[in-house]
Parts: structure tokens; C-alpha cells; sequence
């Protein structure tokens, strides 16, 4: 499948963190078939496995979940309060489009609320004010509380931010949910991209849940299957626009290639797994960059698990990370693919 086509579908696809079963089942049918064997584990990670044929055992980690929210208290005249999913700015919140999966899985249209400048009294005209999502609320239509209940919508129920694909120049893709369903993108390819090939090792790729909660799931998913090394697939955010702080302006750029996450919040790469990817681009003439940064990915949990495990984080340069108009470049998502085909061909590390 083409990879723009495959990468549209994936974020189409709703998966709040701690609901991920929409986007689970879709990654689940373009992987079947080209894995060995394929299981959901308890926490709601996606393993699939390809057997080698050779030493050794490689894992691929990427997150499936993204951010979102949840209801949270439903008000007497039909309003509905949430709690935050992962780390979303407050600032992102106010005047969006929303869709509420209720229950059967009926999906409600909404807005999160705002009070125009037009009705702002004395006291409330600081526009600059960063207003709490804990004083936020959507409107779905409705007129009662039971008017809500009778769409379906329960306490508990996910929201996702609506969702729309958006091509810029330069072969830009601009949409909510690039974290992480880029990384997603690039190992749904290369497992459908490897039917032909009989690894060395034996290759766990894992969908993992929570990643934006607490990195959950890849604490539970690096623990069950040991692997000897680890490559976590996710975005990095690329500090190439204006009002960037100096110690991160222009480090690395999107449209320049996939990003080897040294160093982060939680994490420190293997610097041996550094040098064999490093290496191994070069030598095959495939664009990288190197990156310090912030934030953390599913590296900072497989790292710490069982004797501890050596991670690589390989990163799609991402702009606006974690807003809704999230900014990738093909050119980098297929950079990606083909770098860790590569890795797969020259796995154990000699």
C-alpha cells in the first residue's frame, strides 16, 4: 500500500490512550498476514511475532494510542466536563471539534465550548488568560442531562479531536495524531514490506497502549518479551520555526531524515546501538540526524525492564507536536522505512 494512503488511514482511526481497540484491530489486519504469529496482551499491546532463523531477538516498539479525552461529569442542562488524556496544552482546548464514541460505538459530534470577547465583563478581558480544561465543557446539543445519556454518552466514554488530512507543499503532511501514527505507518510498512525476507533474528513489533499515560504499555510488552535490543518508533519534535528557544533552533529539521533520539527527559540511548544505525546509514546512503531533546518515548520504559534492555529511539522530525495541526514529511517517513529494513538485513550486530 502506498504510504501516504496507509498513514491517512491510520489517523483516521480513533485510539484514545487507554482505548485503543479501534486502532489495534486496524493495525491488526495489515499485519496478520505477515507475521508468524500475533497476540493482544492483558494491558491491550499488539505483539506480532516473525521467527528467525539465526541468534538474536529484535523488537520494534511504536505507540498506538493518541491523545485525547474523556468524559468526565455530565451537567444538569447538557454540558459535558472531561479530563485530559495524556499532555495536551490547555491553550489547544477551547473552540474545537470533538467526536464522543458512546456507547455501541455511536459516534457524537461536539464542540468544546468558548466565551466570545463579545460577552467577556470587567475582569474577564485578559485575553491573554490560559483558561483550565477543568472549567471547560462540550457541547453536543443537547438539553439535559438525559438528552445526553440518551445518545449514548456515559462518564468514562473517550473523545478525540476531529480529525482532517491536510497537504501542504513540499510533500508536508499536516494532521492531528502524527504522534504516533507516523511511527505506526513506518512499521506497519516495513512488516508488509519484509513477506519476502527470512530474518536472522527472531522480530517482536509491537503496538503498544498508554504511551501518552504514563508509557504503560511498553513497560508491560518490554518486560514479555525480552528482547536483546530495542527500536522505539515515534516522533521527535522538530525545532525548525520561529519562536523556538535557542538551545533547540534548528538542531534538526523534518524533511532531512528520520532523528536517533540520543538523549531525553527520561532516557539516554545505547551508544552502541547508536554507532551500529549510525554506521549502517551512512553506508547505505540513508539521510538521519541526531537529536537531544525533551519529552520522552517508550525508550525510557523498555530500557528499565527486567536486566535492562539497549534502546534506540529512531524519530519522524515532527513540527507542533501535540497540537492539532501536527506538521511530518513523507520523504522522512520513507527514510524511516527503509532504515529499519536495513537494521532487520544486518541484525545481530557483528
Amino acid at each position: 500500500m502506498e504510504i501516504e494512503k496507509l498513514l491517512e488511514e491510520l489517523i483516521l482511526v480513533p485510539g484514545v490512550s487507554g482505548y485503543e481497540d479501534p486502532i489495534r484491530t486496524k493495525i491488526k489486519t495489515l499485519i496478520e498476514d505477515y507475521v508468524d504469529e500475533i497476540e493482544i496482551d492483558a494491558i491491550g499491546n499488539l505483539i506480532g511475532i516473525r521467527e528467525g532463523h539465526g541468534n538474536g531477538h529484535l523488537s520494534f516498539f511504536a505507540h498506538m494510542d493518541e491523545l485525547g479525552l474523556v468524559v468526565a461529569n455530565i451537567t444538569a442542562d447538557g454540558f459535558i466536563h472531561f479530563k485530559k488524556m495524556g499532555g495536551i496544552d490547555d491553550r489547544i482546548l477551547p473552540s474545537r471539534h470533538v467526536r464522543l464514541f458512546a456507547q455501541a460505538d455511536e459516534e457524537v459530534p461536539g464542540v468544546i465550548a468558548w466565551v466570545p470577547p463579545h460577552m467577556a465583563v470587567e475582569g474577564q478581558k485578559n485575553q491573554d488568560k490560559v483558561i483550565s480544561w477543568q472549567e471547560m465543557v462540550i457541547d453536543v446539543g443537547a438539553r439535559s442531562a438525559e438528552e445526553v445519556r440518551a445518545m449514548g454518552i456515559r462518564v468514562g466514554d473517550p473523545i478525540v479531536f476531529a480529525k482532517q488530512v491536510s497537504r501542504l507543499a513540499n510533500g508536508l503532511i499536516a494532521a492531528r495524531g502524527l504522534d504516533n501514527r507516523a511511527g505506526c505507518t513506518a512499521l506497519v510498512a516495513l512488516i508488509q514490506g519484509m513477506k519476502e525476507l527470512s530474518p536472522r533474528p527472531r522480530i517482536s513489533f509491537v503496538f503498544t497502549t498508554q504511551e501518552e499515560y504514563g508509557l504503560r504499555g511498553a513497560s508491560v510488552a518490554g518486560y514479555r518479551t525480552k528482547p536483546d535490543s530495542a527500536f522505539i518508533i515515534d516522533t521527535a519534535s522538530a525545532p525548525d520555526f520561529p519562536g523556538v528557544p535557542a538551545i533547540y533552533k534548528n538542531q534538526f529539521q523534518i524533511d532531512r531524515g528520520p532523528l536517533l533520539r540520543l538523549v531525553d527527559t527520561r532516557m539516554v540511548a545505547s551508544r552502541r546501538l547508536r554507532n551500529f544505525v549510525e554506521e549502517l546509514a551512512v553506508k547505505k546512503n540513508i539521510p538521519f540526524q541526531l537529536g537531544v531533546v525533551g519529552g520522552s518515548t517508550d525508550a525510557a520504559a523498555v530500557q528499565l525492564v527486567r536486566k535492562g534492555v539497549p534502546i534506540l529511539p529512531i524519530c519522524i522530525p515532527c513540527r507542533y507536536t501535540h497540537a492539532t495541526v501536527e506538521v511530518i514529511s513523507l520523504k522522512d517517513l520513507e527514510a524511516t522505512v527503509t532504515l529499519l529494513g536495513q537494521i532487520v538485513e544486518e541484525y545481530p550486530m557483528r
